[in-house]
């Protein structure tokens, strides 16, 4: 995957450098920095691949997020356990987008951000306006405990590792796929 050993070296140095950072970052900085930036990451390297490598400008990704987080959040209040209840959210997110696309199969350019946009707009609206969503405006829905392979995980370093292990496999399905 890496053809240059300058990139093979810094690609090493992140992970050993992710792999050691609860034992190096201060608590609050892991929760307050470095666990949104991995999050952030694995969103990013995704809306990269719809509006950097496919051309298409997506300005309604937040939304199919959320519907995905929604989902897997309702599906695992239900009982259904966090490795399934995160395909579930996976394919909801896609049903939506799927949904959507279809008004935006005959549209390009300018169009079609203003078709995803629409979405984003109605996807917002509809989260704030449904408490049995979200809670409504006022966003009080709690996601149960997380629990991966029957490991509950409540430490900040667990959410950490959780958040990198995650950010790693989309990172390497990404350049994989690049390549």
């Amino acid at each position: 995957m890496f053809k240059v050993p300058a990139d093979r070296n810094l690609a090493v140095f992140f992970l050993l450098f992710g792999l050691g950072a609860p034992f190096i970052i201060p608590s609050l900085y892991l929760n307050s920095y470095m666990l949104p930036w991995l999050i952030w990451t694995a969103a990013a390297l995704g809306l990269n691949l719809v509006t950097g490598w496919a051309g298409q400008l997506h300005l309604g990704y937040a939304a199919v997020m959320a519907v995905g987080a929604y989902s897997a959040i309702h599906a695992a209040r239900f009982g259904v356990p966090w490795e399934f209840a995160l395909i579930i959210g996976g394919l909801a997110s896609s049903v939506i987008g799927s949904l959507f696309a279809f008004a935006a199969l005959r549209v390009k350019g300018l169009y079609l951000a203003l078709t995803t946009l629409a979405m984003q707009f109605v996807m917002d609206w509809v989260l704030n306006h449904s408490p049995a969503i979200s809670g409504g405006s006022h966003a009080s829905l709690q996601s149960p405990t997380l629990a991966l392979l029957g490991q509950e995980i409540t430490s900040d370093t667990g959410f950490y590792y959780v958040a990198f292990g995650w950010c790693v496999l989309v990172t390497i399905f990404m350049l994989n796929l690049k390549r």
